[in-house]
């Protein structure tokens, strides 16, 4: 594949990850509306806000092996419209059943966006620079991520959630005819997935410990982004508008960490960039936890998301150089490791006590470089 036709290919990746984003962040935006609107307890909303990680995690499932069998393109553009679909049903919803199945719908459209647009990415980018376009791909997951929580802090004074989440679907729509018109890479496996290759590469201890590496990032990231607007609210007793300023600062902080990460990765080590930022998040966290100041709260928000930005990125694109022969597969693997991970802990923030996530999501983050260091030590002693 030339440069010139990568193009189009990476602008549908990075189309299809900005409305991840979207969709990712939509279930924090929404739940305290939701939690007002059905009058939910800590223990109903944790339940709600778990079926976007279970969905994501389906649609983790499925996305890898039918593009290594079928190709990119019409699953691309199902995944978009299924998204859709769930965003609709969350936009009018008038009963929990229903959200309930919104967020799920949302979740497996979302998942599937999320793992195609990561593999396309990877696909479609040399050893050389696969890490700065899976950076660059974080990019346009904040921009999408960024969108809804800058609306609603906008917006929600004036008008309900409904407008601003039907508005988001329909502009999301708009992304299949550009679809329609690319060139996607066919299928690697025309004849059929070599099932004996998949299970001989899931048992691969590489593979493994990058997944579950991504375990309990996914987790912090998922926790980070539902939880925290909530926490904000019940705990800190921030108003709405201000509680999500800051969720969406954590968004910026991801956006803002990706954006320098592919110029860091040519000159620092990815070992102590992902060290270096993992602590980051995690002192982010301890300053969220211990202060009640807008400007404190607001600065810890930021570096959440500064120390977030560095592990996907990096995790993948060693995923991607070291699987390239079947690399949805191999992203379908590492992703439905991940969003285990984001489910588990989701669930776990209802299981606990509520004023305690803060310390939930320091604990997990110290676990994301201890894990990637003994990935490291392990290949390099064998080698």
């Amino acid at each position: 594949m030339s440069s010139k036709s990568k193009f189009p290919v990476l602008m549908a990746g990075f189309a299809g990850m900005a409305f991840f984003g979207l969709a990712f962040v939509v279930m924090g935006a929404v739940l305290p509306s939701l939690i007002s609107k059905f009058g939910l307890d800590t223990s109903q909303a944790s339940t709600v806000a778990g079926l976007l990680p279970i969905g994501i995690l389906l649609g983790s499932v499925i996305f890898g092996p039918v593009i290594d069998r079928y190709g990119y393109k019409r699953l691309m553009i199902a995944a978009t419209v299924v998204t859709v679909a769930g965003m609709e049903l969350l936009a009018f919803c008038s009963s929990v059943y229903m959200a309930r199945i919104s967020i799920f719908v949302i979740g497996f459209g979302g998942g599937i966006l999320n793992g195609i647009s990561n593999a396309l990415v990877s696909d479609a980018s040399t050893d050389k620079n696969r890490s700065a376009n899976l950076s660059i791909l974080g990019v346009f997951y904040t921009i999408g991520a960024i969108t809804i929580p800058l609306l609603f802090a906008t917006l929600s004074k004036t008008i309900s959630y409904t407008p601003i989440v039907a508005g988001a679907g329909v502009v999301m729509t708009l992304s299949v005819f550009y679809y329609a018109f690319v060139s996607f890479p066919d299928g690697k496996f025309k004849q059929g997935i070599p099932f004996k290759k998949v299970l001989s590469m899931a048992k691969e201890p590489a593979l493994l410990l990058l997944s579950f590496t991504l375990f309990f990032q996914s987790g912090i990231e998922g926790i980070a982004s539902n939880w925290t607007s909530s926490y904000l609210e019940l705990e800190k007793g921030f108003d709405k508008e201000s509680a999500l300023y800051a969720l969406s600062l954590i968004v910026m902080g991801i956006g803002a960490g990706r954006i320098v990460l592919g110029f860091l990765l040519r000159k620092i080590s990815k070992n102590i960039i992902l060290t270096i930022s993992i602590l980051i998040a995690a002192l982010g966290t301890l300053i969220m936890y211990l202060f009640t100041s807008q400007a404190a709260v607001s600065a810890g928000t930021f570096m959440i998301g500064l120390g977030l930005a560095s592990t996907f990125p990096i995790v993948l694109s060693e995923v991607g150089e070291k699987y390239k022969e079947m690399s949805g597969t191999a992203f379908s693997f590492a992703l439905v490791i991940a969003l285990t991970g984001n489910t588990l802990i989701n669930l776990l923030v209802g299981a606990v006590n509520f004023k305690q996530f803060p310390i939930l999501l320091i604990i997990c983050s110290l676990l994301v470089p201890v894990i990637y260091l003994i990935n490291y030590q392990y290949f390099r002693s064998k080698n």
